[in-house]
């Protein structure tokens, strides 16, 4: 049996297809967290610039101890000192040896580094005496080891975190190219809406959509504007609108559906406009709206929290990663074994909210008891989304599902 909504899949790829890498700037390094690189990472020099010792000791030359195999003391004669920073600027010559620190530069002359403990050094300090040859190059960091000039480190596409800010730091680019950030307008629709700060009155709300929306949008990658709350007024609801098409994206919450007040697609028609989908089969979630009003993409999400939640995690998620060019895969999912039970589904595929715990290195997923859409401290209160598949039978404890994980930052 087949569902006359469209899938998760087909409403995915029609994203996809819609959205497309808007430009670029130029941003300092310290500032670059989070960001998503437009160009790659190019190396300009090399990492180490030269040949490093990993340890404290004395760096000495290898060769020297074909010539000592014989002799059962191996003596090298201390001629100075390398530190980081301040290497030792001479070559030093056979039987010779300098103290080494780590990260200091090996100095002209020597391939091999002895570690402290393994030597002897002469009661007045001028000579160590080794025990044991050494394996050559042991304790070198070679030139290049970490990277060398011109390897890409990070290709474009790539979105920054903290290790990556470390590892560029170390080529000497204090400059970045990256994408610039998606501007997402979002508009929470509705007579019983309040503006987040207002009194709560009499038959009105907070509007914790527009709130937890815009907050979601930084997290992806996006910068935001809150625009005003529309009453359930179709001339408020197109004046609001008409002011936001400069957006990258507009988001409106609320106003999707079939009822008297729902008036987003009536609004729309007031504009050159292309309704790419409405009605998705997907349980939260199903009167997502996707349409372009006047070249702007409009994605018109539920009004009940947890479904505006969900899409949002999805639709509006995948939307800026292609605007920002991520090339990070997206949405994965993973096993996990149901602590719990859940009925046999429907012909949409369902997003369960439920909680996370590992046993014995196992995945174990919990569902909420509750599933409305309109609770959204359930949503709040878990770390991932049980994906079921539409027609799927019941499942019972101990059972493998699918299972959609919120990123840490969500």
């Amino acid at each position: 049996m087949q569902s006359d909504l469209l899938s998760l899949d087909e409403a995915i790829n029609k994203i996809k297809s819609n959205f497309h890498k808007i430009g670029h700037e130029d941003i300092f390094l310290k500032d670059a967290l989070g960001r998503c690189l437009a160009k790659p990472i190019i190396s300009e020099v090399d990492s180490p610039k030269y040949d490093v010792s990993s340890m404290d000791g004395y760096a000495v030359n290898h060769k020297d101890f074909n010539n000592l195999k014989d002799s059962k003391i191996k003596k090298f004669k201390i001629v100075g000192e390398s530190s980081a920073g301040v290497p030792y600027s001479k070559k030093i010559n056979s039987l010779e040896t300098v103290r080494i620190f780590t990260g200091a530069k090996l100095p002209q002359g020597s391939n091999t580094v002895i570690i402290q403990e393994n030597v002897k050094v002469s009661n007045n300090g001028n000579y160590i005496i080794i025990k044991e040859s050494p394996k050559k190059s042991q304790f070198v960091r070679k030139k290049g080891l970490d990277f060398k000039k011109n390897n890409i480190l990070f290709n474009k596409g790539t979105v920054l975190k903290s290790r990556h800010l470390g590892s560029i730091a170390m080529t000497g680019q204090a400059w970045l190219t990256v994408s610039r950030k998606p501007t997402v307008s979002i508009l929470s629709t509705g007579n019983e809406i309040l503006k987040v700060g207002e009194q709560i009155s009499k038959d009105k709300i907070p509007s914790g959509n527009s709130l937890m929306l815009a907050s979601m949008v930084q997290e992806f990658g996006g910068t935001t504007r809150i625009l005003p709350v529309a009453k359930d007024n179709l001339q408020d609801i197109y004046e609001i609108l008409e002011n936001a098409l400069d957006s990258d994206l507009i988001i409106t919450t609320g106003g999707v559906s079939v009822g008297k007040y729902d008036l987003i697609q009536k609004a729309l028609s007031k504009f050159e406009n292309k309704i790419e989908f409405w009605k998705i089969a997907m349980r939260p979630g199903k009167p997502l709206l996707f349409s372009k009003i006047n070249n702007t993409p409009l994605i018109g999400l539920p009004g009940n929290p947890v479904s505006s939640g969900v899409c949002s995690l999805i639709f509006v998620n995948i939307a800026i990663r292609k605007m920002l060019g991520d090339n990070s895969s997206f949405p994965l999912l993973e096993n996990g074994v149901l602590n719990g039970k859940l009925s046999k589904n429907d012909k949409r595929l369902d997003f369960v909210r439920a909680n996370t715990s590992y046993k014995n290195g196992v995945l174990n997923v919990k569902p909420f008891n509750l599933q409305d859409s309109s609770m959204i401290t359930n949503f709040s209160k878990a770390d991932c989304l049980i994906v079921r598949d539409p027609f799927e039978k019941s499942i019972s404890k101990g059972e493998n599902v699918k299972v959609f994980k919120f990123p840490n930052n969500i």
